[in-house]
């Protein structure tokens, strides 16, 4: 019985760090998550639901709203985009209102919900660029945590353990997506 209750717990702790934000639940179960399907999409699917994530390349404010250029990565079921994938293409996101480019920084991580509204003709530096584009319904901005991984192993002679020693160590900077505090 104990065990089957630890057993349960632990899947409950691993849910709750698993589960989607409520800002990036639509009105459908399952919205289009995938980009190489946006990136195909015609008039003929506007108003479909989708939900993408990346990394803000920047913001637009004009007089009622804001376009964020975001370059498209895959996401995770939580919807936390993978920053260690290679890009999928970029898009851009329409939100209602003013939005500040210091909070919507180049290179944070972003997930959005939205409608798809169409297409956009622009540029990427010289080269000529058909951007799919979503009018945004909810978002969620992700920080990027760092943390050292020490791969040194502390030396063990029997029972005797020791982490000192004269020398270089190993170690790696892994980096995260997490929600901000």
């Amino acid at each position: 019985m104990k065990s089957y209750l630890f057993a349960l717990c632990g899947v409950l702790l691993l849910s709750g760090c698993t589960s989607l934000p409520e800002s990036l639940k639509g009105r459908m179960d399952q919205p289009v998550t995938e980009y190489p399907v946006v990136a195909k999409m015609t008039q003929a699917n506007q108003g479909e639901e989708i939900r993408l994530g990346g990394l803000i390349v920047g913001v637009n404010n004009r007089e009622q709203d804001s376009v964020v250029e975001i370059v498209a990565l895959p996401t995770s079921t939580a919807g936390r985009p993978d920053i260690d994938a290679s890009s999928l293409g970029r898009f851009k996101a329409i939100f209602t209102g003013f939005i500040e480019p210091a909070d919507y920084a180049k290179g944070r991580p972003i997930t959005v919900l939205g409608d798809f509204q169409g297409r956009q003709a622009g540029k990427v530096g010289d080269y000529s660029y058909d951007y799919p584009v979503l009018r945004v319904k909810g978002h969620q901005l992700w920080d990027i945590e760092q943390h050292v991984v020490d791969d040194d192993r502390p030396y063990c002679y029997g029972l005797y353990c020791s982490r000192v020693r004269i020398g270089v160590g190993t170690g790696r900077v892994q980096s995260v997506i997490s929600l901000p505090y």
